[in-house]
């Protein structure tokens, strides 16, 4: 008999974890912060368990942009927020 056989032919019942289905959608924030602290705002995200993915979208400006799960909102906005970063609007893109 190998391991991976049932024995006695029964099977066996799957366990209800009551877990949630992961997210499947995420959104976006930008926000605006001083230029030599981009390093450390990612660093700070990774250290909150990645709470968001981080990108800069204008070097200059310092604006970056913030791609997160729903859930994690309140907690990003409050981190934000704290270390006194501006949230700004979205760019509007022109055709």
């Amino acid at each position: 008999m190998r391991c991976s056989e049932n024995r006695g032919g029964r099977r066996r019942k799957p366990r209800d974890l009551g877990l949630l289905p992961p997210c499947t959608a995420s959104r976006v924030l930008y926000a605006e912060v001083p230029r030599s602290q981009i390093a450390l705002y990612r660093f700070l995200l990774e250290g909150y368990d990645n709470l968001a993915v981080m990108s800069v979208v204008d070097r200059y400006r310092a604006v970056i942009k913030l791609r997160f799960t729903p859930d994690a909102e309140h907690t990003l906005r409050g981190m934000l927020l704290a270390q006194g970063a501006k949230l700004v609007e979205p760019p509007i893109l022109s055709d």
